[in-house]
């Protein structure tokens, strides 16, 4: 039975495996089985993602390093490299120079704080927090001029010194000394944005209810301020009395209003005994040990790869074939010299592993190990076995087989590695003939059974932590840092509260010997996350107080000063009280305020009031999921953020029905690309296609293209010769633009490098750049493009004014082209994949195709603006379809546009899949297939 198929849409995007027998769900028609290095627009298409530039390597190749977006307008947006203690900035695909180096601004921030650093921004300054340091902002005043500065949390008014009260009363009044008024002035900006701290009471001996009494207070003028207001002890408060722009004023038995008090500042990242210093008293000796070296490697299994072999000599000599190789007769048995007799099968060239292409990669799933080498045991001759072949080889059971990977060896053993796993792909698919005299011999190769799988274990770490001890404290976190196998400092990471007598104890299963002393103050007790909601900035959730609330007074930044009583202006400072102590990750202001822990989602709410006051404000649970710590990102009125456990992401939005914020499992049905796995990243793209971006622990680099008002939820997976660690988005022109941290092996160099993805809306075919950690040459034509070193040794495809050029291999940074060209794009080539999902067709006997052998025999693709693809059956079976039409020679191949066919080879197999490919530097965008299948 032979049937046409058409899958109108393929903007459904990858689906998991598991959703394979789900043909009745609405995402079966519209999904993919594989949408690799392809973005899916939300009309329904899929277009091959843009490659990256190169904009600059990071500053120390070895470590990671964080991206943050800086956005003041839609024309002045700059990404922030935050490194191990710098920051660095990009913008346009260029890094901001300071003459011959790149502009940078030091911090204290390790590589390993960087993904726990929250942020918020206001116009030219950054809000930077993190628990182990203050809270501080980065400021923008010129190209050239930033600066990190602490916070400091309250007025930057001094109060009024010289502070005076004089009675001022009749000559004929009776009595003159019968009462005690004190006062207190504070100064204030033009605005009454700052307040002072009262100034050092006045007092005053006096009779205010005398003839013609008042008192007069007068004070010294403050630098800086615009008025000042007076107060009058009542019942032990001072309440306001008035306020003045000069230097004093008369009390005339005036009324204090005791709701308005002078402000009160305290240090509200402060805490009572803490740790404030550790000196270290005596280094010991010994503290060396392993250091997650890669200790030993194990190949588990292995696929097995089939020679089927042909050709027969009936009773010829072979004293005149050359011995290139081995010989095998008929029954498999070697034959050792050219003259034998025999039936041999065939010819099989000695070098035939140089047919395939290994490729191992060392990553490490919970750590940050760098470093490891695994190289491949490969087979040799004396490693054939017969092997019983299937049906399908028959007549002909002459078959071998051959594990082409022996086993694994390690070559270098890095370091750092927690739990190291090994990837392994091979690719080869070898067919030899040749012909001597009677003698015709073809082998070809097939896959088998088995699959690549390994094992590794590192050498482990010497385990070392510093023990606390105190009658009263608790909290303290102390790190060690070793040199030369002594202790040489101690790190304070958390410092605790309530100490008075602490005992500091290093223990570790190396070295003895070490002593520590502890230094006990009032010690920082730092907010992990920021925002800003309602003319306050937001703070939340130090280690010492996890569930800590505080806000800003309104109308301020840094203002913390509240007032007793009360006054609905003042800071806010609330504890979440919860059935856990998880601490508070993220502050999101949505429509209200939202804050995320490890194991649920709070809604802050003002009761009956328009305005979150210190006495209106409300926290209230909306969900009990649970966020990491990558920062969510919002989209409209609805926020996306990672999970606490699991690896998915979830959404969040406000629902009338349930009167609440509820959230949902955005990953259900491409579960396979986040589960076991980690987000450490996400950015979010508005233009010209709404995507989040998001980045995970294994360095694969995931696109979600997501319009909720249209249902569209689509999923693809990026990849590039190296790692994606790090990606952020900022508007640049017309589009918003995904900047991304790489991690690449560069010849024998492990290089980090900041890359920009090119624009998705290309008006010249010159201007294509589907390549990764790519540079551009402009300018008069020329055939040696130089200025590449940071490629040195790679295989590059290249695109010369337009044209696909032969790949070549970069080489004392330098290429050379046949024909000059004047605008050349030199970089790292990729695959842009797509794979339909195993047909489900309505047949009588009602089995949806399962259980049918299907047989491809034709593809039509319709394509916008593409150029000629690969398509097969298989990924290792493709066909090319022609470059060329009836273009002019010597200009590029014209774009297509419309429905075209593909010729493949039919086969027959149980899910009837297509396969389509683009591997040159050439645009691609596909928005639906026809197949014509055969089933049986």
């Amino acid at each position: 039975m032979s049937l046409k198929i058409y899958k109108q849409s393929i903007g459904g995007g990858e689906i998991s495996p598991s959703m394979y027998s789900r043909i009745t769900d609405p995402s079966y028609s519209a999904g993919l089985a594989k949408c690799r290095n392809m973005i899916v627009e939300p009309q329904g298409p899929v277009v091959r993602r843009p490659g990256f530039s190169m904009v600059r390597e990071t500053k120390y190749p070895d470590r990671k390093c964080r991206l943050i977006p800086f956005t003041f307008s839609a024309t002045q947006t700059m990404i922030l490299e935050f490194g191990h203690h710098y920051v660095r900035f990009h913008t346009n695909g260029s890094t901001l120079m300071n003459g011959n180096v790149p502009y940078e601004v030091a911090t204290d921030y390790d590589e390993s704080e960087l993904f726990d650093i929250d942020y918020a921004q206001s116009v030219d300054i950054i809000t930077l927090v993190h628990c182990s340091h203050p809270p501080r902002e980065l400021r923008r005043y010129g190209a050239l001029d930033w600066r990190l500065v602490d916070i400091t949390f309250n007025t930057s008014l001094t109060p009024p010194t010289g502070v005076t009260a004089t009675q001022h009363i009749l000559g004929s009044a009776t009595y003159k000394d019968g009462y005690v008024r004190k006062y207190v002035v504070t100064s204030c900006n033009v605005d009454n944005t700052e307040e002072s701290k009262a100034s050092v009471a006045a007092s005053v001996i006096c009779n205010p209810y005398g003839d013609g009494a008042y008192n007069t207070i007068t004070w010294n003028t403050v630098a800086g301020a615009d008025h000042y207001r007076v107060y009058r002890d009542k019942g032990g408060i001072y309440g306001y009395i008035g306020e003045t722009r000069t230097n004093s004023i008369d009390d005339d038995n005036i009324a204090p209003d005791s709701s308005i008090t002078p402000p009160i500042y305290d240090d509200v990242f402060l805490t009572s005994g803490g740790i404030s210093a550790a000196a270290v008293v005596a280094q010991g000796t010994g503290y060396t040990g392993p250091n997650g070296e890669l200790l030993s490697v194990s190949l588990l299994e292995s696929e097995t790869w089939v020679l089927k072999g042909e050709g027969y000599d009936y009773g010829g000599k072979f004293k005149d074939a050359p011995m290139l190789g081995a010989y095998y007769d008929s029954k498999w048995n070697l034959m050792s010299s050219g003259d034998k007799y025999g039936y041999p099968v065939g010819w099989i060239p000695s070098n035939f592993m140089d047919y395939f292409t290994f490729s191992i990669t060392v990553h490490d799933a919970e750590g940050s190990g760098v470093g490891a080498v695994v190289s491949p045991v490969k087979a040799t001759m004396a490693d054939w076995f017969d092997i019983t072949p299937p049906d399908y080889y028959k007549p002909n059971p002459r078959v071998i087989g051959i594990r082409p990977l022996k086993g694994l060896t390690i070559t270098q053993a890095g370091s750092g590695y927690k739990r190291p796993v090994i990837t392994i792909s091979i690719t080869g698919w070898p067919t030899w003939s040749d012909a001597y005299d009677k003698i015709t011999g073809v082998f070809e190769f097939y896959r088998y059974s088995g699959s690549f799988q390994a094992s590794a274990t590192s050498a482990g770490f010497m385990q070392s932590s510093i023990n606390v001890t105190d009658a009263t404290g608790s909290g303290a976190v102390l790190e060690p840092v070793f040199s030369q196998g002594k202790l040489t400092n101690v790190l304070i990471k958390n410092a605790g509260a309530g100490y008075s007598n602490p005992t500091a104890t290093l223990i570790s299963n190396y070295g003895s010997g070490a002593q520590i002393s502890l230094t006990v103050a009032n010690a920082g007790d730092y907010p992990g996350c920021v925002s800003y909601f309602e003319q306050r900035r937001w703070f939340a959730g130090s280690r010492m107080r996890p569930q800590y609330i505080w806000a800003t007074k309104t109308g301020t930044e840094t203002d913390m000063g509240y007032s007793l009583p009360s006054q609905s202006t003042d800071r806010i400072k609330v504890r979440v009280a919860s059935q856990d102590s998880n601490r508070i990750r993220h502050i999101v202001p949505l429509s209200q305020l939202l804050m995320l822990t490890a194991s649920g989602e709070w809604r802050v709410s003002p009761v009956n009031s328009d305005a979150i006051t210190p006495e209106s404000m409300s926290v209230r649970p909306q969900s009990y999921v649970g966020s990491s710590q990558t920062k969510p990102v919002l989209i409209n009125n609805t926020m996306i953020f990672a999970s606490a456990r699991g690896g998915h992401l979830r959404e969040l939005g406000y629902s009338y029905q349930a009167g609440g914020y509820i959230t949902s499992d955005v990953c259900l049905r491409a579960a396979h690309l986040f589960d076991h796995h980690e987000v450490v990243d996400i950015a979010y793209a508005k233009a010209p296609y709404s995507i989040f971006w998001c980045v995970n622990d294994i360095g694969k680099l995931i696109s979600f293209t997501y319009v909720p008002e249209q249902q569209v939820g689509a999923f693809a997976q990026h990849e590039t010769q190296g790692d994606f660690e790090s990606c952020a988005v900022v508007p640049e022109s017309n589009e918003d633009i995904l900047y991304v941290v790489t991690k690449r092996k560069i010849g024998e160099n492990t290089v980090r490098f900041v890359e920009r993805m090119n624009e998705y809306i290309i008006d010249k075919d010159e201007d294509y750049l589907f390549m990764d950690c790519a540079g551009t040459y402009s300018g008069p034509a020329k055939t040696d493009i130089t200025g590449i070193s940071w490629l040195n040794g790679m295989k590059v495809s290249i695109l010369a004014d337009g044209y696909c050029v032969p790949d070549q291999v970069v080489q004392n940074g330098k290429i050379t082209l046949r024909r000059a060209a004047s605008k050349v794009h030199i970089g790292l080539a990729y695959n842009s994949d797509i794979q339909t999902l195993p047909l489900a067709l309505q047949l009588q006997d009602l089995s949806f195709g399962s259980n049918h052998r299907k047989n491809i025999s034709g593809v039509v693709v319709r394509m916008i603006d593409s150029a000629s693809i690969l398509a097969g059956s298989s990924f290792d079976n493709l066909y090319q379809q022609p470059t060329r039409g009836r273009e002019t020679p010597g200009t590029p191949p014209k774009k297509r546009n419309g429905e075209f066919e593909v010729d493949i080879a039919a086969s027959w197999t149980d899910d009837g899949q297509v396969c389509i490919r683009q591997s040159a530097p050439l645009p691609l965008k596909i928005s639906s297939i026809t197949v014509t299948c055969d089933v049986v």
